[in-house]
């Protein structure tokens, strides 16, 4: 390394310390020098120059073949800019081989080079005009690349190498022995630039025409215009221009009478700078100037022994110049004598000499005049400066050197489209044989400074084929196996293939053309072992063996299939089972379904799917419709699961409307018409734990929607779902149901059902900033999923409501318990158990049910209390007592039947006997009579049916609406009866048209009430599962209720106006049987009128104890005479 520092400097003339210096220097600042193929170049021969700061390299050791490229990296170029020397071969060049250039960085997946400039304009290596090129380049990378050469040029042999020199100097403060070669390079690079060559040297950080600061006598550490570094002053040896220091002056040329002391100097200056050296080479000064010198030698003190004397002249010396006016000097001695005098007069003497030749005056050049303006605007320009040589005169030489020097300039950069460089030669086939590609590709220039990209792809790829490929043979699927030899008691099928191929001389398929396996094993069933064709719900079904299950497509209003199943009894019969439909989904749920899968994937992707609230409504308003088939329950719970993680992603916020329809949807599940598709769905499977944990998911994520202090409170047919978020730090317990919370629906205002959970549950133990947190609390009351999921064993029976306790986030463990207090559904129970769902608990004979964590504290015989330490869904598991009788399919209770019979059979018997003494009886008061019997005995006989089809649900509703319908009609031929006898005693004509009126209040009324009602209800509430009769939910009642009490309003209202009239007939009466008021009576009735009111009074007498009197007629009186007449 150490080698190569000192190499570009060889041709200075700097000392070699200063060299030493100057690499150590560098040395230290650059690291170890090396080169590794690295780069952005892809090409195997490559090298890439890092951390180092000078340098050199010859073409044949970069450069061995083609392509190579040589590449140095700029450490920074902020700080630093690069300088490089070319000198160009004498011979042997190929032209456009070499490349050069400078860029920013280079982008491998296209292949670009951003920020490239070409520097093949300033190097021109095949220019042999000018031996060295110069360059200076400020960007990241600059890279020399020899490639191949161009199509079309003859390719020549022997290429001479070049040498390429590197200089990378500091912007600031840059290194004097950097500044010392580099100026040296910009001298040479302007003293052989022309105006087609300009110097590509554009600027440098050092001043290197400054004049140099005045040094101190004897300092030699100013050289040949440059300071040199570790330099220790000397004596000056310099003097003005090229002249050497003047030496020593000579001994004087005579010791008396004037001489002459000279001194000499040399010119170092190379020939061709000798006009550096203007002047004298030798020149003198007088010395000795005293007339003679006397030299006495005593012998005694005043006696002179010797004497000195001058003698003659000496001759002329050579004129010191050769033209133009010089100097010539003579001496003489003093010669000593006896007794002789003082020598008197100048020991030298001078005079001038060549005084009419005329000296030559050679050439000089003047001041360079300032650097011009650049040649171009933007992009790459050029500079130039020119002096002016004085002429020689006196046969002088002319100005040696160039009058005008120019480089290059940049002084702001071009915008520059990108261009591609010439393809690369197409890469072998990628295939040996059959069809293959070749590539090629190219690399863009650019583009710099907002110029466009290159245009074009940078990968070309061409098809190739060498040869056919041998093709294998290759066995085609298998085909489908055939159908079985027999159907039962061992049969065989088979399937077969077919190879394709081979071709080319590949080899053949391997393995068999055709597979057998048995079949349809097993026994072959008896005739009695198989399930005879059968048509059951309008499909038909065909023969089956036992133990298989067959498969028909659901109805057209919805997809999937019916199974039904095949079973042998304990005889071994075979026999169908009911058909299931858990997999057949109505055609609206199964929209419904698809739409909540696609809103599901938006949420899922962020995106922000509109039509979220109006799915859920329309889910809300299909399921209060009901459902057709077990599916359909599925159906919906996979809708609500899939809304649930809707609601919980951030993108969407679901209303109140959305919480409300989701939670009155679940209710609808809960119906008690979807009791037997519960059962049909294996709700006590995987279901039940869906429902449950589908509700624990929707507290969790509403609970995060809501803010701190807000609640939420849903009412609905068939649960109640309490949220709450509190603080963890909360004051208060939290206790359910909350004061004035119960809703309007009578369930759950009448339920005694309670949860509290202690305050300190989730503080106790937590640090503070788990203590400023929030938690949610959810409690969800279901009325009726205990019948659905019929927990009933042997003789224990599930004697409360379902309860669930939900707390979000979950904590790991509860300080205190919770307490859950449940009313009994069943009085006279014993053994009160508190259950919970446990999954974990797979030993439980209840399934997931565990009485693990809860404890039972009886209240009273009609609560008990359940202390819990767990949060999970709870119930209370009690035991029958032996003495209920609590099956719905047994016979109703003996007190039931003897008092319905007993009614039944008197109210027979009554209406037996007005038909037989019918012709004398007959009467609208008599046909009344016997309607209203008939309605009694149909009520009591549908009370007797009801108590044993509880089970049977449209049985059960059909029974509910006609006890509904001949209640009312009991009521209503009460209210016909005081009608009748209204009209008797207000004396209205009997006729067919009165009657028809007594026909349709007794029977079409009830009948319009109840077709009202189920048609309002859907005939929902007609049956429930404990009696077949109206339910004590959802107002229904009233219909029966509010008939009834108008019917009891109305006969009262009307047996007080009928007693009224009757004490105001009697008063008449009375008034005109007086004598003295006769007359007023006699105008008013006619003659007779006393006898006739006598008879009535009579009459009245008689019935006064009747509060519903008959007609009331006088015998003796006009047809259609009666009492109301006698009163007018």
């Amino acid at each position: 390394a150490a080698v190569q520092c000192a190499a570009p400097f060889q041709t200075s003339k700097a000392p070699v310390r200063t060299l030493l210096s100057f690499c150590a220097t560098f040395l230290l600042m650059g690291g170890c020098c090396h080169a590794a193929p690295s780069g952005p170049e892809s090409d195997s021969c490559s090298t890439l120059v890092q951390n180092r700061f000078f340098g050199f390299f010859l073409s044949s050791s970069v450069f061995p073949t083609v392509p190579c490229s040589w590449t140095l990296q700029n450490p920074d170029p902020r700080r630093y800019t690069t300088f490089i020397k070319v000198t160009k071969p004498t011979g042997g060049c190929q032209p456009f081989q070499l490349r050069t250039f400078q860029y920013d960085s280079f982008l491998e997946t296209t292949r670009t080079y951003l920020g490239m400039e070409s520097f093949d304009e300033i190097v021109r290596l095949c220019d042999s005009s000018v031996p060295v090129a110069f360059l200076e380049a400020g960007k990241q990378f600059l890279q020399m690349r020899k490639g191949p050469p161009r199509a079309g040029m003859a390719t020549q042999n022997g290429d001479e190498d070049f040498k390429t020199e590197y200089l990378v100097v500091g912007k600031r403060n840059p290194s004097m022995a950097a500044c010392q070669m580099l100026c040296q390079w910009l001298e040479d690079c302007l003293a052989s630039s022309t105006s087609n060559r300009p110097c590509g040297i554009m600027q440098t950080p050092c001043l290197c025409w400054d004049k140099p600061p005045q040094l101190s006598v004897g300092n030699s550490c100013f050289h040949n215009g440059v300071y040199l570094e570790n330099c220790l002053p000397s004596i000056s040896r310099g003097g003005e221009g090229g002249w050497s220091v003047w030496g020593h002056w000579g001994q004087c040329s005579s010791e008396c009478g004037g001489g002459i002391q000279t001194r000499a100097r040399t010119c170092q200056s190379p020939p061709e700078e000798s006009f550096l050296c203007e002047g004298i080479v030798e020149e003198g000064r007088p010395c000795n100037s005293q007339s003679y010198i006397l030299k006495i030698f005593y012998t005694y003190p005043s006696f002179p022994t010797n004497l000195f004397f001058c003698e003659e002249w000496s001759s002329w010396s050579v004129c010191s110049a050769t033209c133009g006016e010089g100097w010539q000097s003579r001496t003489r001695f003093c010669v000593s004598s006896s007794y002789s005098t003082h020598c008197s007069g100048p020991l030298r003497e001078q005079r001038p000499c060549n005084t009419s030749a005329i000296c030559p005056v050679h050439g000089t050049w003047d001041e360079w005049s300032p650097w011009s303006l650049c040649s171009s605007t933007c992009g790459r320009g050029y500079r130039a400066r020119t002096r002016t040589c004085s002429p020689p005169q006196f046969e002088g030489k002319p100005c040696d050197g160039p009058g005008k020097q120019t480089k290059f300039c940049n002084i702001a950069v071009c915008p520059v489209d990108g261009v591609w460089n010439e393809w690369s030669s197409w890469s072998s086939c990628s295939a040996t044989c059959s069809n293959g590609t070749m590539q090629r590709t190219r690399e863009c220039n650019g583009p710099s400074y907002g110029g466009s990209e290159c245009r074009g792809e940078w990968l070309e790829t061409v098809d190739c084929f060498l040869r056919d490929c041998p093709v294998d043979g290759k066995w085609q699927p298998w085909s489908l196996w055939s159908g079985c030899s027999k159907t039962c008691g061992g049969g065989t099928q088979q399937r077969n293939r077919v190879c394709y191929g081979p071709f080319f001389e590949g080899q053949d398929c391997p393995g068999e053309r055709q597979q057998i396996r048995h079949c349809n094993e097993k026994r072959c069933p008896a005739p009695h072992e198989i399930c005879d064709e059968d048509n059951f719900s309008k499909v038909v079904w065909k023969m089956t063996p036992a133990g298989d299950t067959a498969a028909v497509q659901c109805d057209s209003n919805a997809v999937g299939v019916i199974l039904r199943r095949c079973s042998l009894d304990e005889e071994g019969i075979a026999y169908w089972e009911n058909p299931t439909y858990m997999k057949c989904i109505s055609n609206d749920y199964r929209n419904i379904q698809t739409l909540t899968r696609e809103h599901l994937s938006k949420a899922q992707r962020g995106l922000v799917g509109d039509g979220v609230s109006e799915v859920m409504n329309k889910l809300r308003m299909t399921s209060d419709d009901g459902t057709s088939y077990s599916g359909d329950l599925l159906a919906i719970l996979d809708v609500l699961k899939n809304m649930t993680e809707i609601f919980r992603r951030a993108y969407y916020s679901p209303t109140s409307a959305d919480m409300r329809n989701f939670v009155q949807t679940v209710s609808n599940l809960l119906m008690e018409e979807n009791r037997d598709r519960w059962e049909e769905a294996q709700l006590l499977g995987s279901n039940i734990k869906e429902l449950f944990r589908l509700m624990e998911d929707f507290v969790d994520v509403i609970g995060l929607r809501m803010k701190e202090f807000r609640d939420m409170y849903e009412v609905t047919d068939n649960l109640v779902l309490s949220i709450h978020k509190r603080p963890v730090m909360d004051q208060a317990d939290f206790n359910f149901p909350m004061k004035g919370w119960r809703g309007m629906v009578d369930w759950a205002r009448n339920s005694e059902d309670r949860v509290s959970i202690p305050k300190n549950i989730l503080s106790t133990g937590k640090s503070e900033a788990d203590d400023d947190s929030t938690f949610v609390t959810g409690v969800v009351l279901y009325r009726n999923l205990g019948s659905i999921l019929t927990l009933q064993r042997n003789n224990t029976i599930l004697n409360s409501k379902l309860l669930s306790v939900t707390i979000k986030p979950l904590p790991a463990s509860l300080s205190t318990p919770v307490v859950v207090e449940f009313s009994h559904l069943y009085n006279g129970t014993t053994n009160q158990t508190c259950i919970s769902w446990d999954e974990s608990d797979s030993s439980s004979l209840l399934g997931s049910w565990s009485a693990r964590g809860c404890r039972a504290v009886l209240v009273d015989s009609f609560r008990t209390k359940c202390v819990c330490d767990r949060l999970s869904t709870f119930a209370i598991l009690a035991r029958l007592n032996p003495d209920m009788n609590m099956d719905k399919m047994q016979l109703p209770s003996v007190t039931l039947i003897v008092g319905c019979g007993v009614s039944s059979l008197t109210l027979l018997l009554l209406i037996i006997i007005y038909v037989s003494v019918w012709k004398y009886i007959r009467s609208e008061r008599s046909v009344i009579l016997i309607n209203f019997c008939l309605s009694i005995i149909s009520s009591n006989a549908l009370i007797l049916i009801g108590q044993t089809q509880t089970r049977n649900k449209v049985l059960c509703t059909l029974i509910a609406a006609f006890l509904h319908f001949f209640f009312l009609s009991s009521f209503c031929w009460v209210l016909t009866e005081a009608w009748q006898s209204y009209m008797a005693v207000t004396g209205r004509l009997r006729n067919r048209i009165i009657r028809k009126r007594f026909l349709c209040l007794g029977w079409g009324l009830p009948a319009l009430v109840v077709a009202i009602s189920v048609g309002f209800t859907k005939a929902k509430g007609y049956g429930t599962p404990n009696y077949c009769w109206l339910s004590l939910e959802g107002g229904l009642l009233y219909a029966f209720v509010g008939p009834a009490a108008a019917v009891v309003l109305v006969f009262f209202l009307s047996f007080y106006v009928f007693l009224e009239c009757q004490s105001f007939c009697i008063k008449s009466v009375l008034i005109c049987s007086h004598k003295d008021s006769c007359f007023y009576c006699q105008r008013r009735t006619g003659k007779g009128a006393v006898r006739k009111t006598t008879e009535v009074v009579k009459l009245l007498t008689q019935t006064s104890n009747n509060p519903v009197p008959d007609v009331i007629t006088d015998q003796r009186s006009e047809p259609g005479s009666n009492l109301g007449q006698y009163c007018q």
